[in-house]
């Protein structure tokens, strides 16, 4: 397929169905400044059931809202269809004639859906009226906010001999206390979850019980640091057979095929005396140095040498690797 190189092009990518061409093209008109055009693109794939494609009209037909009156009601019918009532009122603010519809609108989700924003949205709404605005923080409160800073404000400008006020009062510092509290049990979960996380990324991994008869047919997969983990927390000899069953599958042996010694009591040998191949290994190997043998290309290092001579493979751990020496 051709690289479009053009609008045209585009458009006509997306004329056949082509979903990337379609948001390149909305894109492209936006960044011209040409909404509707953005729009037009749009519409095939929004009607189609896309969720981006609708996300973004309904964004788009929302900031075309703003500043034209008869994008309004297009945007007040797609956010109603979606849900988005709580965002619906708030648009509604700014459009001319449609402030007490939407005042109307948090009122019913406040009291009605129990959305404790809308209360919030009220109580913003209503700043110059104490004892309205700290009912509406109250309400907010009691559906699960935890903003009680303003509430806590709004105590010392109550009136105190209102009706009614001494129980709203009551009210309100029962909401701070409860909120402050609902704040601390959240700073604490916070913590104790990243407390957590700070000991599972430092902490050892628990021992894994492995089948070491599978391990050389998946060493080389996306596994292989698991299994290096995994392995290093098993007996010496595990480890070693484990070993054998990689040393192996280098040199095409199988693990029984192989020659084991140990020349002194800190050296481990195995290896193939038909190829004269041998892997060493010191004492107990350290955990980066399985962990480089199973990213090693043992095939490589291992391979025998034409002139007959000793092939010693063995963990140099100044240099970081597993080394291939001629003896």
């Amino acid at each position: 397929m051709a690289v479009p190189r053009t609008l045209g092009d585009l458009r006509r990518l997306a004329e056949r169905g082509d979903e990337g061409a379609a948001f390149l093209l909305a894109r492209a008109h936006i960044s011209k400044g040409r909404p509707s055009k953005a729009l037009k693109a749009l519409a095939p794939l929004a009607k189609a059931g896309n969720r981006r494609a609708i996300g973004q009209f309904i964004d788009l037909t929302v900031s075309l809202a703003r500043t034209d009156a008869r994008y309004q009601p297009p945007a007040e019918a797609l956010l109603r269809r979606e849900g988005h009532l709580l965002r619906l009122a708030r648009e509604m603010r700014s459009w001319t004639g449609r402030g007490e519809d939407a005042r109307e609108l948090l009122v019913t989700l406040a009291v009605e859906k129990s959305v404790p924003a809308a209360a919030l949205d009220l109580a913003g709404m209503d700043h110059d009226d104490p004892q309205a605005s700290a009912q509406w923080h109250c309400l907010a409160i009691e559906l699960g906010a935890t903003s009680w800073h303003k509430l806590q404000e709004l105590l010392s400008a109550l009136p105190q001999d209102a009706d009614g006020a001494a129980k709203l009062r009551d009210r309100a510092r029962r909401a701070v206390r409860t909120a402050q509290q609902a704040e601390k049990d959240r700073e604490a979960r916070e913590r104790e979850a990243r407390e957590a996380r700070e000991a599972t990324s430092t902490r050892s991994p628990d021992p894994v019980a492995i089948d070491l008869g599978d391990a050389a047919a998946i060493v080389g997969t996306a596994a292989v640091i698991p299994l290096v983990q995994a392995v290093a927390t098993q007996a010496g000899g595990d480890v070693y057979k484990w070993v054998r069953q990689l040393f192996g599958r280098a040199v095409g042996r199988e693990s029984e095929e192989l020659t084991e010694r140990a020349t002194e009591a800190a050296l481990y040998v195995v290896g193939d005396n038909t190829a004269n191949t041998w892997l060493e290994m010191r004492g107990r190997p350290t955990d980066e140095a399985l962990a480089k043998l199973a990213e090693t290309d043992l095939e490589t290092l291992a391979a025998p040498d034409r002139r007959g001579r000793a092939v010693i493979v063995r963990w140099v751990p100044e240099a970081g690797e597993w080394q291939r020496r001629l003896e």
